[in-house]
């Protein structure tokens, strides 16, 4: 049985924790590194007291990761950090990168006008995009994973990029706070969140590029997205409401048929007719729901989709293309 040398960039993070999480349980992958910027020394276990197979791992620094011979190394870190210290971290050519940040997910010229330039000689062409729903043939090599409301709304649009070509759609999508990593922004304090609902990044938004490109790139789609980003006063998840307006009556059992051909035996995704789903349907899941509702008198279709946004939308996608990566099952770990 093939069992992979495992290491973790960021491990003390939200996107490291659920990582190790799903990793703990999975029976191809043996953790060797666990590396962050501080609580150098620790155990696992301080994190996560419920780990079964990893918790006596000790914390190590993230450059130390230069003394490992990996099979896979998994990078939750910042964005922009991997791609800072690619060269300090002197990874082996043989070792393959799961990049969970920003860093490699877009073309430089995109990428430059929306995040900080990358450093010289740091070519994004050597990281292959992977939404496993939509992407085909995971070869081996380095994968940047896509971004959390990036998931859900690719997911919601990609069976129907061939009917929005040069259309606006509208997304009103909210998130919960842990969206925003280990933040000390006083907007995602728990005495800000609470009982409060905020909208913020209207226009730009980050993933807006990525959702533009991927659907161009993957479908030939040139789509202007609006896309209406909100915080939501919860820990976890994802809901995106698509807008969609079509030039005549929209047939729902059609639109149903083109989602569910399209995810025919897709492990992870659950396509509903005339029902919404709901957040705390796919808490703790690697799972996205997706709804499909017309309204009366209207040519509108909304399409309404789910997901947790450190499983489906970070870490579990992350595992998920590891397990295509290395052709083994889809659903292990989960």
């Amino acid at each position: 049985m093939i069992k992979l040398k495992v290491g973790i960039l960021g491990a003390t993070g939200y996107t490291g924790i659920e990582l190790l999480k799903v990793l703990d349980s999975h029976p191809n992958v043996n953790i060797v590194f666990l590396g962050a910027h501080n609580v150098v020394g620790k155990t696992a276990i301080n994190f996560i007291s419920n780990l079964k197979n990893f918790g006596n791992i000790k914390i190590r620094k993230n450059e130390n990761i230069k003394n490992y011979k990996l099979d896979l190394i998994f990078s939750c870190l910042p964005h922009g950090e991997l791609a800072k210290n690619l060269k300090k971290f002197k990874i082996n050519k043989e070792t393959n990168i799961i990049d969970l940040s920003a860093d490699f997910r877009l073309p430089d010229k995109i990428h430059n006008k929306w995040y900080k330039k990358r450093p010289k000689l740091i070519d994004a062409k050597n990281f292959k995009y992977v939404l496993p729903e939509i992407s085909k043939n995971v070869a081996k090599g380095n994968i940047a994973n896509p971004g959390c409301y990036a998931t859900s709304i690719l997911l919601g649009l990609s069976p129907l990029a061939k009917d929005i070509n040069k259309k606006n759609i509208i997304v009103d999508t909210k998130s919960g706070v842990s969206g925003a990593g280990k933040s000390n922004k006083i907007e995602h304090i728990f005495n800000e969140a609470n009982e409060n609902l905020s909208t913020y990044a209207v226009g730009s938004h980050k993933h807006k590029p990525e959702i533009e490109y991927i659907l161009k790139k993957n479908f030939k789609s040139d789509i202007n997205l609006l896309m209406i980003p909100h915080l939501l006063p919860i820990t976890r998840g994802i809901l995106s409401n698509i807008y969609i307006q079509f030039e005549t009556k929209v047939n729902i059992n059609s639109i149903h048929k083109k989602f569910t051909d399209f995810y025919k035996n897709q492990k992870f995704i659950k396509v509903f007719k005339d029902e919404l789903p709901a957040i705390k349907d796919v808490q703790f899941t690697n799972n996205c729901h997706i709804g499909l509702k017309t309204f009366k008198n209207s040519n509108v279709l909304l399409v309404s989709a789910v997901i947790d946004n450190l499983i489906k939308g970070a870490s579990g996608q992350a595992v998920q293309s590891m397990n295509l990566m290395y052709s083994l099952d889809e659903s292990l770990g989960f």
